[in-house]
């Protein structure tokens, strides 16, 4: 399992310029072959930092996903908009305990 954690930081308001294309790459990528979680959250303190917690069955799932027609529309907006940061980390899992 591949888990991917991190965050973007936009601009001010940035991110209402490109919400609607969060929700429509949020809804194609959840129906994805391989996808086990995929989201995006506004931080509470910081409605321009969205966090970003994703979980993969495999690299293959992961590269069919970075290959999708709907990366690259959602790519395309956010090349649209002021990106001031990000930080993102890929993990591979080899043990997983569900604690709630």
């Amino acid at each position: 399992m591949l888990l991917i954690n991190g965050w973007l930081k936009l601009a001010t308001g940035e991110f209402d310029k490109v919400q609607a294309d969060a929700v429509a790459m949020l809804k194609a990528t959840n129906e994805e072959a391989g996808c086990l979680h995929y989201s995006f959250a506004r931080d509470v303190e910081d409605p321009d930092l969205i966090r970003i917690a994703e979980r993969w069955e495999s690299e293959a799932a992961l590269a069919a996903h970075s290959a999708s027609a709907h990366m690259a529309a959602f790519q395309k907006a956010l090349g649209s908009v002021k990106l001031e940061g990000a930080d993102l980390w890929l993990y591979s899992a080899e043990a997983v305990k569900k604690l709630m």
